[in-house]
C-alpha cells in the first residue's frame, strides 16, 4: 500500500484519517480531480501547499464547508487536519508506528544481554544455531529473533536491495515462524492535531542585571523543546519566524532577536540504534558586547552529537557546534567559531524543564559561554507560563544575569 511504502522509505509514524464522505461526495471529488489532471499549480511551501490543495478538494466534495479561508497566511499540515476534524469530516483515525517505534517496542522487554543477542543475530543469522542461543528459554528466543528481524529491516530502510540482507531476513523470518513471539503492541502517542496550536504570542517581563524590561514576541510556527508537550515527541524542535522586541526602562525599544529558522532533532541513542542528534539555526540575535552592551549580530550555526534517554521522561544531549557570525565589534566581516551545546530535557508534572550549557570559541580569540534554565508550566492546551534564567559570560564583558517570566499563548 501507499502508506506502507511511505513509512518504509521515510521511517516515520503515520496517522491515517479516514473521511466520512458519502459515495456521492466521493464521486464529486474524483470528477473534480479528473478535470484538473492537465492543470499545473504553483507550489508554495508556507501556504498553497499539498495540504491546502486537499482542503480545496474537500470543499468541492461537500459544498458549504469552509476550510481554505481559515488559512490566509500559512497552511501547516497539523492545522489543516485540525480544521478538517472540526468540520466533522473524519470518521476514524488510525495510527501506524514507524519501523523504529516497532523495533524499540519489541526490544523494550529485553535485558542488556538479550539486546546484544539481537544485534549479533542481525549481523550473523548463523548464530540462530549457536548452543548459547539455543540454551535460552523459547519465549526469550522468540522475542530476540523478532527484534533482530526488525533491526535488519530498519537498517535496510532506504537502501537498494541487498542479497545478504535478504538472506538474513529470510532466515530470521523462518525462525520466527517456527517460534512466534506474542503480538506486538506499540503505545499510541497523543494525536498531533490535539497538541497546541502552531502560532505563538509571547508576553514577558524580566530583569537583565539591574535593568527591568518587557518583551513581546510572535512565532509563526511551530514548537520548541520546552513548549506544551502533548502531541509532540520529546526532543523535537521546529521554529520558523520567531520575532522578539524588548522594551527597557525609559521606553527604550530594541529588536532582541529574529530567528528565521531553528531546527533541533534530539533522537536518543540506545543499544540497538545510534542516531545522530543535530541542530541548525540562523537569524539575528543579541549577544554580549563591550562593557555589557548587547550587540545585534547575524549568525548561522549548527551542531551534531548524541542524545540519551534515562527512563521515560529525561533526555540528555551533547553536541559539538560550529558558527559563523557578522558582528560590528569584530574586525572581520565574518567570524567563525567552534563550540559545544549540552543539556537536559525533563518532562515533569508541571511541563518541560530545560537546562543547557553552551560555548562558542571564536577564531579571533573571543569566547562566549552561557548557562540557562527554563521551566514551562502548562496552564492549558494552548496556554503556558515559562520561567527562564541565564548567566552569560564573555571575554569582552562582565558576566550578565537575566531572569524572565513569560506567558505563551498558542493560537492559529
Amino acid at each position: 500500500t501507499v502508506w506502507a511504502e511511505y513509512s518504509r522509505l521515510e521511517n516515520r509514524d503515520l496517522w491515517e484519517y479516514k473521511l466520512n464522505l458519502t459515495p456521492e461526495e466521493t464521486g464529486r471529488m474524483v470528477e473534480h480531480v479528473w478535470e484538473l489532471k492537465q492543470v499545473r499549480f504553483d507550489y508554495y511551501f508556507f501556504d498553497e501547499n499539498c495540504s491546502f490543495r486537499l482542503l480545496e478538494l474537500m470543499e468541492i466534495a461537500r459544498p458549504g464547508i469552509e476550510l481554505t479561508e481559515q488559512f490566509p497566511l500559512t497552511a501547516i499540515p497539523t492545522d489543516t487536519v485540525r480544521a478538517v476534524k472540526n468540520a466533522g469530516l473524519i470518521e476514524r483515525i488510525d495510527y501506524r508506528p514507524s519501523r523504529e517505534k516497532e523495533l524499540l517496542a519489541r526490544a523494550e522487554p529485553l535485558d542488556h544481554a538479550e539486546r546484544d543477542w539481537a544485534k549479533r543475530l542481525a549481523d550473523d543469522d548463523s548464530l540462530l544455531d549457536a548452543p548459547d542461543f539455543k540454551a535460552l528459554p523459547m519465549p526469550r528466543q522468540a522475542l530476540i529473533q523478532d527484534a533482530a528481524f526488525r533491526l535488519v529491516r530498519y537498517r535496510a530502510t532506504g537502501q537498494a536491495r541487498d542479497s545478504g540482507i535478504a538472506s538474513r531476513s529470510y532466515n530470521l523470518l523462518r525462525a520466527i515462524n517456527r517460534n512466534p513471539p506474542p503480538e506486538l503492541h506499540v503505545e499510541r502517542p497523543g494525536q498531533p492535531e490535539d497538541g497546541h496550536e502552531s502560532r505563538t504570542w509571547q508576553l514577558g517581563v524580566g530583569s537583565r542585571d539591574d535593568r527591568a524590561f518587557a518583551e513581546y514576541g510572535l512565532r509563526m510556527a511551530y514548537h520548541d523543546l520546552a513548549d506544551n508537550a502533548y502531541g509532540f515527541p520529546l526532543g523535537a524542535q521546529i521554529e520558523i519566524g520567531q520575532l522578539k522586541l524588548r522594551q527597557y526602562e525609559g521606553n527604550r525599544w530594541q529588536l532582541q532577536n529574529l530567528d528565521l529558522v531553528t531546527i533541533r532533532s534530539l533522537t536518543p541513542r540506545n543499544q540497538l540504534l545510534k542516531p545522530l542528534s543535530w541542530q541548525v539555526a540562523g537569524g539575528l540575535e543579541r549577544v554580549l558586547g563591550e562593557d555589557g552592551d548587547e550587540v545585534l549580530v547575524s549568525h548561522l550555526n549548527g551542531g551534531a552529537g548524541g542524545s540519551w534517554m534515562f527512563g521515560d521522561d529525561l533526555l540528555l544531549y551533547a553536541m559539538g557546534t560550529a558558527r559563523i557570525e557578522n558582528n560590528s565589534d569584530f574586525a572581520a566581516a565574518i567570524a567563525p567559531a567552534m563550540g559545544f551545546d549540552s543539556g537536559l530535557l525533563w518532562r515533569n508534572p508541571l511541563g518541560n524543564l530545560t537546562l543547557e550549557a553552551r560555548g562558542d570559541y571564536f577564531h579571533n580569540g573571543e569566547v562566549r559561554r552561557s548557562l540557562s534554565f527554563g521551566q514551562q508550566v502548562e496552564l492549558g492546551r494552548d496556554l503556558g507560563l515559562r520561567l527562564s534564567a541565564e548567566r552569560a559570560f564573555s571575554h569582552v564583558s562582565q558576566p550578565i544575569n537575566e531572569v524572565k517570566l513569560e506567558l505563551r499563548w498558542y493560537y492559529y
